[in-house]
């Protein structure tokens, strides 16, 4: 089947729209409608089976919500054809409302694969705005038409529909607000969930604020929004790109000033509104404080996972800098600063009162330049961990192993008793090259040459002086090596 383009899709929806705008209540209005939105449904379920991989569970929660919208209807027309006119709560009802959670979990489906694990801080922002609207429905929709009335079953149903739509506007804040691309089906989803929000609400508040008029003329007029909204959300699923809404965005997004300014707005409607507008109920008063003591644990919870990130990076950056990035050893400034503050405490006559003082052992890998030319860069990296790797479960506590760059390595050993027990250390160290480096069938036959230097054989010790002292040994017994070779 040919691929239908996205921007059609509303395109063919307008007109059926606009019947109902124009002449709400008809025959004409509601066939065009019903025929449309039938099309728009058996559309997107065509687009739905040629969609593969992870985002394709994510459209079917979309393309689930408006079936059982587009079922809800026939239903209601089922119903009215059966029983005639009815106010109560119908088996559509149902249907109707089961499609704001559909079409919900289809949107954070969406959100979470295209940031996977940073779907928080959006969920967090989204449910902050999300306590906000439900509040102002529930004090100026919701109490209102409850007013003066008993608890019934269409009391009930007719409370759920704004929280549907409140449902949908954290859907959508949660989509605007975590980080991925904005391109693609993305605006057709954010068009589509605000026409689907305007509707709503038009058809809740236009009897309150226009009860002159038909109630049924004017919910009539906004079917056509509505439909409007569901070409929209089957734009997205039709969208050729519609599998790379998942994509993840390279680059690192900045905190966007839009997100700012809907949390402060958001944190600004619930005391400016109870300021402004007498609570003289119980229930509207006992609701503004579960709202405002909600909203203030979202944003608290939410300031702790943003510090709590903050010091995870700094700790990471911390590490990173004082690190090899390859093997995770400490680095030349690390280790340069460590012999620094080693040496410049009190050495007197060393840690056991013999004047031998702390021992460095510089340590230079034999064979490795002929692994790397012959098997590659990535064979040398793997022999460079692997040695790394038996370096740090070779030490000591209290020992400091660090690599200085290529195949370099030191180790600074600060209780060494003596020249034997040096050179013991030394012996243990050449033996951790005894054995080939393995990287899958192959081997990697290697060897170590090393160097060592006590502080207290030098007149003046200092970092440079101690490593130079090391660099020179580990030089000497390579050459006496090469030349036995």
């Amino acid at each position: 089947m040919r691929r239908v383009p996205a921007l059609l899709v509303p395109t063919f929806a307008l007109p059926a729209g606009a019947v109902s705008a124009v002449a709400p209540g008809t025959s004409a209005a509601h066939w065009s409608y019903l025929a449309a939105f039938a099309v728009l449904v058996a559309l997107a379920w065509v687009r739905l089976r040629t969609l593969r991989g992870p985002t394709r569970s994510g459209y079917a929660f979309i393309v689930a919500a408006l079936s059982v919208w587009l079922a809800g209807d026939l239903l209601f027309d089922a119903l009215t054809w059966i029983i005639g006119d009815t106010d109560t709560v119908t088996p559509s009802d149902l249907l109707w409302l089961a499609g704001y959670p559909l079409l919900a979990a289809g949107l954070v489906r969406l959100t979470q694969l295209r940031a996977p694990g940073r779907l928080r801080e959006g969920m967090l922002d989204g449910l902050v705005m999300a306590t906000v609207m439900a509040w102002l429905c529930w004090q100026f929709v919701i109490l209102p038409a409850a007013e003066h009335e008993r608890l019934s079953l269409q009391i009930v149903v007719s409370a759920f529909y704004p929280f549907g739509d409140v449902l949908l506007f954290a859907a959508t804040a949660i989509l605007v607000l975590t980080p991925g691309t904005k391109r693609g089906p993305t605006p057709y989803l954010v068009g589509a969930l605000a026409l689907t929000l305007i509707g709503d609400v038009g058809i809740s508040t236009l009897p309150e604020l226009f009860p002159g008029l038909s109630e049924t003329l004017q919910t009539d007029r906004l079917d056509g929004v509505l439909l409007l909204a569901n070409s929209l959300l089957v734009a997205a699923v039709v969208h050729r790109d519609a599998d790379r809404i998942a994509d993840r965005v390279s680059r690192e997004q900045r905190l966007h000033p839009a997100r700012v300014v809907f949390l402060g707005i958001a944190l600004v409607v619930l005391p400016t509104t109870a300021g402004l507008h007498t609570l003289e109920t119980t229930l509207s008063r006992v609701s503004l404080v579960v709202s405002v003591v909600l909203m203030t644990t979202l944003v608290l919870v939410r300031f702790v996972f943003v510090v709590r990130e903050q010091e995870r990076i700094r700790a990471a950056l911390a590490h990173q800098a004082g690190h090899d990035q390859l093997t995770g050893l400490a680095n030349r400034p690390t280790l340069h600063s460590l012999l620094e503050h080693t040496l410049s405490g009190p050495r007197g006559d060393g840690p056991r009162g013999d004047g031998f003082g702390p021992v460095l052992f510089y340590l230079d890998l034999n064979g490795f330049k002929e692994v790397n030319d012959r098997y590659g860069h990535a064979a040398g990296d793997a022999v460079l961990v692997e040695f790394a790797r038996r370096l740090e479960a070779a030490l000591r506590p209290g020992d400091v192993a660090a690599r200085l760059g290529g195949d370099e390595f030191v180790v600074l050993a600060g209780d060494v008793t003596g020249d034997q027990d040096a050179r013991l250390l030394a012996e243990r160290l050449r033996g951790l090259a005894a054995e080939p480096v393995r990287r899958g069938t192959d081997l990697y036959p290697i060897g170590v040459s090393v160097g060592l230097a006590a502080a207290g054989g030098l007149a003046q010790p200092d970092a440079d002086a101690l490593l130079a002292a090391a660099d020179a040994a580990m030089y000497a017994e390579k050459s006496a090596r090469l030349s036995r070779t």
